[in-house]
């Protein structure tokens, strides 16, 4: 006697039925994991082929980096040590200009600087012996203003005084983009105060600028000092810029031609070490205790909280995002409306990950 189900069917059909499904299911499966593990195993002896397993010196200009989050996780984590790397930092790199600089020069292989700052110095020297490969971390811009003026809106701005460190530096360049995107001039609109970073709190204080453009950590440390009650008006860690870039590793052409293995580690290096913070804040903050002036672990662990982590583009990635700032400094008219630019930013970058092509 075949047994029923409640609807009266055979359940001898159904098994019948069901079975090929789960074998079928089974099959797939099993079918897509083996599919990713050759992926993965492909992926892997990819990298060992770009990889040479010898040691490597690197010297590298980058700006603070001993207050770096990700530096300060890629040296102190062992990333480099993973990769053979021995990281040696050019000393008194102001910004990303001093940055740029030491890489075009000569003293140094490669550089961390602003993405805007490299733009700029492309503008500068077309023929700069350097390939963007990849993004570090997003940015962390803030524009603070003192909370009595009742500043509620970036076109309030007009007319008021604004301090940033440099008129070059990216700071600036950015929220000048975000005023155009309001229709205001950014070279007239506000007025841009030159100050040193040791003078910014007397300057608020004293009421002598309406507002400062700067970014972590210092932002950071204005924008919880209660002496100073600042508060954020616009910044880039929520909304359209969350997930850009802010700063990128710059790598000498000299480096991808003739070591480009040591290229490719560094880039793994930093890679790895900027997917390991998001998880891992805590432990990235102790990281940091004591390197940050001002700040101690907890206050670290609080501004990383508030920022985006985890953020490193490379190749189409990071080149979509160079092209987004390309299109942006046309506004600006640091570039021209006529220039292609994705081709741009292709020509100034290097997927050296997934090469298609000889290095330059």
């Amino acid at each position: 006697m075949v047994e029923q189900n409640r609807e009266g069917k055979p359940r001898q059909l159904l098994r019948r039925a069901v079975v090929p499904m789960l074998v079928a299911g089974g099959c797939a499966v099993l079918g897509s994991q083996w599919v990713q593990s050759r992926q993965q195993a492909r992926l892997v002896r990819r990298d060992d082929a770009l990889l040479d397993g010898q040691p490597h010196d690197m010297m590298l200009s980058w700006p603070y980096a001993q207050s770096s989050t990700l530096y300060n996780v890629a040296l102190r984590q062992d990333f480099f040590l993973q990769y053979h790397l021995n990281v040696q930092l050019r000393e008194n790199v102001a910004n990303g200009r001093d940055a740029i600089a030491d890489v075009q020069a000569g003293r140094a292989m490669a550089a961390v600087a602003p993405v805007l700052s490299w733009l700029q110095a492309w503008q500068a020297s077309p023929d700069l012996p350097v390939r963007l490969v990849m993004g570090l971390q997003a940015g962390t811009f803030r524009l603070l203003v003192r909370r009595k003026l009742r500043i509620a809106k970036i076109e309030d701005l007009v007319g008021r005084r604004i301090a940033v460190l440099n008129a070059d530096m990216a700071d600036r360049l950015f929220f000048s983009i975000i005023l155009r995107r309001k229709g205001l001039n950014p070279d007239t609109a506000p007025n841009w105060v030159i100050l040193p970073p040791d003078e910014i709190d007397d300057a608020l204080a004293a009421g002598t600028v309406d507002a400062v453009a700067l970014h972590d950590p210092l932002a950071w440390r204005l924008l919880r000092n209660p002496a100073l009650d600042v508060v954020e008006l616009v910044n880039s860690v929520n909304g359209l810029y969350a997930g850009r870039t802010n700063l990128a590793l710059g790598l000498s052409t000299d480096v991808l031609r003739d070591t480009p293995a040591a290229a490719v580690a560094l880039v793994l290096a930093l890679y790895n070490a900027a997917h390991w913070l998001p998880a891992h804040m805590a432990e990235a903050a102790s990281l940091l205790d004591g390197r940050v002036d001002g700040m101690e672990q907890d206050a670290i662990l609080q501004m990383m909280r508030h920022e985006v982590l985890g953020i490193s583009p490379v190749g189409n990635d990071l080149k979509t995002q160079i092209a987004r700032y390309v299109d942006e400094l046309k506004l600006l008219g640091q570039f021209p409306d006529s220039l292609n630019s994705a081709s741009y930013a292709r020509r100034i970058s290097a997927d050296i990950l997934h090469p298609v092509q000889p290095l330059p």
